[in-house]
C-alpha cells in the first residue's frame, strides 16, 4: 500500500516536472522519453527539491479542494448555476467586437539574434542562457525538449550537442528599440510586454491605411535597399509581376511571409533599381507588412496574433509560429468555436497550477470551463472564477494600456550561483541602469521600487518600498535597490546570500505634472509614526542602514510595520537613520522611548522649518518640544518655569513661547497633513 502511494506521489511529481511542449516547434515529441530523461537528472538537485516541495503544496491544496467538493450539495450547485448564468449574461454584453488587436512576438528572439550575428550556429541546437537556466532555444533545440525556463543542465541531458550561448542583453536590447520603432508606426501607444513581445490596436492605422496610395503601402527589401533602410517609395506603373521568396530564413520549414516582387528579367525594380513589396489595405496585409519591415530591418523574423481581444491575439500568435500569422475573424461564433477545443494552460492567466487543479476536476479545456462553471464558482475566488468565466466566453480586454497608464516596468536576470557580495551589488547596478533606459525611453517616474531575489533553492522573495517622491534615474534606482539587497544580505549574515535570479521593478507611476520630489530640506522626516505601507519595506525586517537612499539626503526610516516577517524587539531609535542618538532638526538630545511623543516633536520642528522656508509666512516661529522622561512639555513652558515673564511681548525672541497660532498648527497640522 505504501508503495503505491509512493508511486502516485511520484507520478504526480513527475506531471508537474514534465515537459510543457505548448510551445511553437515542440509538437510531435516523445513527452514520455523527455519526461524519464528530466526526472533522472534532476533528482537530488536544488531544483528537484523546491519542485517537490512546491508539488506537495499543490497535492495539498488538491486534497482540501476535493474535500469541499465533496461536500456541496445538489441543491447549492442549483443555486450557483443560476448566479452563473446572471454572471455569464452580463459578460457576454461587454462583448466587443469592434477592435483589431494584434499581438507580436519575436520567434525565438535572443536565439535568433545570436544565430543572425554568429550564423554557424543556425544549423546546430542551440539555447541562451546558462547551465543554471535557459532564457530561450532555437527550433533545432526544441525537438529535443529544449525550452526556456529549463535548467541548462537538464537540457544538456536532452541535446549533448546543445551549444549554450551567454546571453547579452544589451544587444537584444538595441534590437528590440529597432522593433518598436517600427511599431509605432501602427501604434504609436503600443504596449511592449518584454523585449520581444508587444500588442497593438490596429483599429486607428486600418481607418486611415483605406486611404493611403500605393507608394505609402510600398517598402524596399533590404538586400538591395540597405541605404533606404525599407523606406517608402513611388511605385512603377507596370503590370503585376511574378512571386518569389527571397526572405533571409533563420528557421526550418518558415512559411514564407515576404514575397519579392519580379520583372520579366528576373529582377523587381523599381525607379531606384531596388526591390520592392506592395501591401495591401487589409488587416492581413497590415500585419504583414509590420513583420516585412521588422524582418528587413533586423533580419530577425515575427509572428502573430489578429483578434478582437488581447486574450485571444496571444493565444493566435502561437497559431502559426514560427514565422507566421494567424487571424480569427471579429464574429462571437468564429470566438465561441475557437476556445472549445483550446486547452486551459495555452490561456495566459492560467499556470501549471491551475491547470492541475483544474485536471483534477476533469477540466483540460476552455469547453469544459464552461461546463463547470457553477462547480468552479463554489471551489476558487471570485477573482479566478470571473477569469475562468471570461476564458470559456472568449472574451479579454479590448483596450491596451497607454504607457502613462502602465502599472510597472522591470528587468530580471537568471544566471549560475552568484554569492559574492561586490558581484551582487554590481549586477544590482547593471538592472537599475537598464530600468532607468527604458523608463527614460517612456518618459516614466514611479514611487515604488521592488526588489525579486531566487536563492538557489529556487526560493522567490519580492521586496519593496515606496517613496514619498518618484524616481527615474540610475542612482536614485540603484540606492534604493541596493538597500533592499542589503538587507537581505544581513539577514542571511554570517551565511551568504546564495543567488540566481535578480530583478528590479519600478510602479506606482507617477502623472506627468507630479514628478518634480518633495522639499528637500524635509525629504527625511515624512515617515510618521503611524501604520502606514508607505516609506516601509514591505515584507522584511528593517535594518539600520547607513547608505543615502537618495545621494544628496538621508531618507528617514519608519520602523517596521505590521507587515514584516521575522519581526525582533528593537528599539525604534536603532532604526530610524538621520535622527541618530534621539536628536530630531533642532539638534536637541530627545530623551524618550515613546515613538508618538518623538513624532510629535519632529513634527513642530518640520512645521517651523516648511513655514520658514515658504517665507516666513508666520509671524511668530514654532518652539520645537523638549522630551523628558516620555512627557512632552513646550519649551516656552519649561522657561517659564525657570524664571522668565511669559508675557513677554517680544515676538522675535528665541526663548518667546509658542502663539496661539502655532500651537493650532502643531498637533492639528502636522507635516504628515502637509503632504496629504
Amino acid at each position: 500500500m505504501e508503495n503505491e502511494a509512493a508511486s502516485t506521489k511520484g507520478e504526480g511529481f513527475l506531471s508537474r516536472m514534465a515537459l510543457n511542449d505548448n510551445k511553437a516547434g515542440m509538437e510531435g515529441l516523445d513527452r514520455d522519453k523527455i519526461n524519464k530523461i528530466i526526472m533522472e537528472t534532476s533528482k537530488g538537485s536544488r531544483f528537484y527539491e523546491n519542485e517537490l516541495k512546491r508539488e506537495q503544496q499543490v497535492n495539498q491544496r488538491i486534497e482540501k479542494m476535493m474535500l469541499q467538493k465533496a461536500q456541496i450539495t445538489e441543491q447549492q450547485l442549483k443555486k450557483a448555476q443560476a448566479q452563473v448564468e446572471r454572471m455569464a449574461t452580463e459578460l457576454e454584453r461587454s462583448r466587443d467586437l469592434s477592435r483589431v488587436i494584434v499581438h507580436v512576438d519575436m520567434d525565438a528572439f535572443y536565439a535568433a539574434v545570436e544565430m543572425r550575428d554568429c550564423p554557424e550556429l543556425k544549423d546546430k541546437p542551440m539555447a541562451v542562457g546558462s547551465m543554471s537556466m535557459l532564457s530561450t532555444s532555437n527550433y533545432h533545440a526544441r525537438k529535443y525538449g529544449v525550452r526556456a525556463a529549463m535548467p541548462g543542465f537538464i537540457a544538456k541531458k536532452l541535446c549533448p550537442n546543445l551549444v549554450i550561448v551567454p546571453a547579452n542583453f544589451d544587444k537584444y536590447r538595441a534590437v528590440s528599440d529597432e522593433i518598436r520603432e517600427i511599431f509605432a508606426d501602427y501604434d504609436p501607444h503600443f504596449q511592449p510586454m518584454s523585449l520581444d513581445e508587444a500588442y497593438l490596436d490596429f483599429t486607428d492605422h486600418l481607418e486611415q491605411r483605406q486611404s493611403w496610395p500605393e507608394s505609402s503601402r510600398t517598402h524596399c527589401f533590404r538586400a538591395s535597399s540597405t541605404a533606404t533602410g525599407g523606406g517608402k517609395i513611388e511605385l512603377p506603373q507596370e503590370a503585376e509581376p511574378e512571386v518569389k521568396d527571397l526572405s533571409p530564413v533563420l528557421f526550418e520549414d518558415s512559411p514564407s511571409s515576404s514575397p519579392c516582387l519580379l520583372g520579366s528579367d528576373g529582377v523587381a525594380a523599381t525607379a531606384g533599381g531596388g526591390a520592392f513589396e506592395v501591401f495591401g489595405t487589409s488587416v492581413e496585409e497590415a500585419v504583414r507588412e509590420m513583420r516585412f519591415r521588422i524582418e528587413q530591418k533586423t533580419m530577425l523574423t515575427a509572428s502573430a496574433g489578429i483578434a478582437p481581444n488581447m486574450m485571444l491575439a496571444k493565444v493566435c500568435s502561437d497559431k502559426n509560429k514560427p514565422n507566421g500569422q494567424y487571424r480569427l475573424p471579429p464574429t462571437r461564433e468564429a470566438v465561441m468555436d475557437f476556445v472549445q477545443n483550446l486547452p486551459v494552460r495555452k490561456v495566459s492567466g492560467i499556470g501549471k497550477v491551475s491547470e492541475k487543479m483544474l485536471n483534477a476536476l476533469g477540466i483540460s479545456s476552455c469547453s469544459h470551463l464552461g461546463q463547470q462553471m457553477a462547480l468552479l464558482s463554489l471551489l476558487f475566488s471570485d477573482t479566478s472564477l470571473h477569469h475562468f468565466m471570461q476564458v470559456s466566453l472568449g472574451l479579454g480586454s479590448t483596450y491596451i494600456p497607454r504607457h502613462e497608464e502602465r502599472k510597472s516596468m522591470s528587468t530580471e536576470r537568471t544566471f549560475k550561483e552568484l554569492s559574492k557580495v561586490e558581484e551582487q551589488f554590481s549586477l544590482c547596478r547593471e538592472l537599475c541602469e537598464d530600468l532607468a533606459e527604458d523608463m527614460k525611453k517612456e518618459d516614466l517616474k514611479g514611487k515604488t521600487v521592488t526588489l525579486k531575489l531566487k536563492n538557489v533553492n529556487f526560493e522567490v522573495k519580492t521586496r519593496a518600498l515606496t517613496l514619498p517622491y518618484a524616481v527615474a534615474t540610475v542612482d536614485e534606482i540603484f540606492a534604493v535597490a541596493k538597500d533592499l539587497l542589503k538587507v537581505e544580505i544581513e539577514n542571511e549574515s554570517p551565511q551568504p546570500l546564495r543567488l540566481r535570479l535578480m530583478g528590479v521593478r519600478i510602479s506606482a507611476f507617477v502623472s506627468p505634472d507630479d514628478k518634480k520630489p518633495l522639499q528637500r530640506s524635509i525629504i527625511g522626516f515624512l515617515q510618521p509614526g503611524k501604520t502606514d505601507s508607505s516609506g516601509s519595506i514591505q515584507g522584511m525586517h528593517q535594518k539600520p542602514e547607513k547608505d543615502h537612499l537618495v545621494q544628496t539626503w538621508t531618507l528617514a526610516r519608519p520602523p517596521p510595520t505590521q507587515k514584516c516577517q521575522k519581526q525582533e524587539e528593537v528599539s525604534w531609535r536603532s532604526k530610524w537613520r538621520g535622527l541618530e542618538g534621539g536628536q530630531a532638526i533642532c539638534q536637541l538630545t530627545q530623551d524618550t522611548d515613546d515613538l508618538a511623543i518623538f513624532n510629535h516633536h519632529v513634527d513642530l520642528c518640520l512645521n517651523q522649518e516648511v513655514l520658514h522656508e515658504l517665507g516666513g509666512q508666520t509671524s511668530c516661529p514654532i518652539n520645537p518640544l523638549s522630551v523628558t522622561n516620555g512627557k512632552a512639555i513646550d519649551r516656552g513652558q519649561l522657561l517659564l518655569r525657570q524664571g522668565s515673564k511669559g508675557k513677554s511681548k517680544r515676538q522675535n525672541s528665541p526663548s518667546s513661547p509658542p502663539s496661539k497660532r502655532a500651537k493650532g498648527i502643531a498637533p492639528h497640522n502636522t507635516i504628515d497633513k502637509f503632504f496629504r
